[in-house]
């Protein structure tokens, strides 16, 4: 019995040693310390050209790469961007960054570790220098630098310094497949052609043309200033709605043009702005929902117009919204409406629902200052997050926006315009003196090519002189283009032809009842001779989507 105890004993004590060495190794892997952060700092971009977008891109895939939910913490670029100008207005950062430096902003942030680094662009040639410092010391630390002849090669270069920091900091081993993205090998989609050679933006750069040309529907003496498209009756085919100042046309297509139904006329005082086409209400009738100002844009006056099985009435009018429909998870649509609060850009957003003949506000959602519903769409921009969102904001940027309203990115370049505006400031004696604030047109996301995968599709209209020439608006080509993100922006995959003038919508639906999708576009032109004359005639045009 004594030789038992003592064996009991003395198995009771390994156990107990065994046990403490186990948690002593595990707390000295990391196993049992706490969540680490990271703050990762704008890298510096040395380059004769403007590198901003691959700047917020190198932050975003690092982020996305390193982040490890309950082990490691990222920053948020806004929080980074706070303590750094912070620290340069304290005196704290003087000059370039170096690793004491790090150590004493990370110290004052109190992060684990900062990342900071450059990246160098000559010619075709592109290099990587970086370092990832632990702020107390008492690791090395790590420094990678890598070239390439390669612009393309950005993103492989990113993958393999982010899998040195998993592995030799965080003991953690992350396959760079992961983030590898497929290429389409020559892709084509009906009458829109890539063709550039594989770049920085994973698809080309900017050579991309329509290869079978477009099919003109429509030529009108006005301007057409928006466009939907739905089953508007119940009679199996789809219409056409278009918007002139204070009346909306509705058609449908006999052969190969748009034979008129309707003529649909409004107070002359308003001016119509935006269009959209959904059944919110759930009587089997799609609405139009309009969005209009009053003549002295300043004012918004939107109203909602229905069939009731003879004749197009308005159900709802004197509206002080802006609407947009977008396309929730499941496909179903959601009217989304802004208020009109001090501008375009600065009315809270909700999401509306319908109560009888009336839509109240349901939920209002979070978004960055300077966003208009007019220019916002739902959907994945980044591989499996559904829940964000486009936007283009009122400098013309694209901006990525989280499910948290916050911005994840924003383009250098410029998108989106119109000459569709609202007037902004005290009125004076001539009205062409006044501010004006323009609205930008829709962006959707639609499934497009053989996986059938989301893309972006999005108006850039490009003004004469490059924008300036007065601040009147005056457009000499516009264009469609349909976009992916590629793991650092989003690039163009393709796009139309430049078309003369501006394009001030666009939908996508098989008007013609073929099977095939066609992206049909409202363009407004004016007069060759007299360039800088007011816009002066609008044509519909189709693109087929195969």
């Amino acid at each position: 019995m004594r030789k038992f105890t003592q064996i009991f004993f003395a198995f009771r004590t390994a156990v107990a040693v065994l046990t403490f060495f186990a948690f002593w190794t595990a707390a000295d892997s990391g196993l049992c310390s706490e969540t680490k952060t990271v703050a990762v700092f704008p890298f510096e971009m040395n380059s004769s050209q403007d590198l901003g977008f691959l700047q917020n891109g190198l932050f975003s895939m690092l982020s996305s790469r390193l982040s490890d939910a309950g082990k490691v913490d990222v920053l948020d670029r806004e929080t980074v961007d706070k303590a750094l100008a912070g620290a340069r207005a304290s005196g704290l950062v003087k000059g370039g960054f170096n690793e004491g430096v790090a150590r004493n902003i990370g110290a004052q942030m109190g992060v684990d570790y900062i990342l900071f680094g450059s990246l160098t662009h000559y010619g075709e040639s592109i290099s990587l220098d970086a370092a990832m410092v632990d702020v107390t010391g008492k690791k090395e630390t790590l420094a990678f630098f890598e070239q390439s002849n390669a612009m393309g090669d950005v993103i492989p270069l990113v993958n393999s310094f982010a899998g040195d920091i998993n592995m030799k900091v965080f003991n953690r081993n992350i396959d760079n497949k992961l983030y590898a993205r497929p290429q389409e090998q020559n892709p084509t989609l009906g009458g829109l052609q890539y063709a550039g050679s594989p770049g920085l933006y994973g698809g080309g750069m900017m050579a991309m043309q329509a290869s079978q040309g477009f099919t003109t529907h429509l030529k009108m003496a006005d301007v057409i200033r928006a466009m939907a498209t739905g089953d508007l009756n119940k009679d199996g085919r789809l219409q056409v709605v278009t918007a002139t100042d204070s009346s909306l046309q509705i058609y449908h297509l006999e052969g190969s043009l748009l034979t008129e139904e309707t003529h649909l006329d409004y107070a002359s005082y308003l001016r119509i702005i935006g269009l959209d086409v959904a059944d919110i209400n759930g009587n089997g009738y799609p609405e139009i929902f309009v969005t209009a100002m009053t003549i002295n844009r300043e004012t918004l006056s939107s109203f909602v117009v229905e069939y009731n099985g003879s004749s197009y009435t308005t159900i709802q009018d004197g509206l002080s919204y802006y609407f947009r429909v977008m396309d929730s998870d499941d496909g179903n649509p959601v009217l989304y409406a802004q208020e009109k609060g001090r501008g375009p850009y600065a009315g809270k957003i909700y999401i509306m629902s319908p109560t009888n003949d009336t839509y109240r506000e349901e939920k209002a959602i979070r978004m960055p200052r300077g966003t208009s519903v007019l220019s916002l769409a739902r959907g994945p921009v980044r591989e499996g997050n559904a829940d964000e969102f486009l936007s283009i904001n009122q400098h013309h940027r694209l901006v990525l926006i989280n499910e948290a309203g916050s911005n994840e990115w924003e383009s250098t370049e410029k998108y989106g315009k119109t000459n569709n505006y609202w007037f902004s400031g005290a009125q004076g004696a001539d009205d062409s003196y006044r501010e004006r604030e323009y609205f930008n047109p829709r962006i959707k996301f639609h499934p497009v090519g053989e996986e059938q995968k989301k893309k972006v599709f999005i108006i850039t209209n490009n003004e004469l002189g490059g924008g300036a020439i007065g601040r009147i608006k005056r457009f000499k080509e516009g264009r469609v283009e349909i976009m992916s993100w590629n793991g650092i922006a989003l690039a163009p995959v393709f796009q139309t032809v430049p078309l003369q003038g501006w394009v001030s919508d666009f939908n996508i639906a098989d008007i013609d009842n073929d099977g095939i999708e066609e992206m049909v576009i409202s363009v407004v032109t004016r007069s060759k001779i007299a360039i800088l004359a007011d816009d002066k005639t609008s044509n519909i045009i189709s693109y087929k989507l195969k």
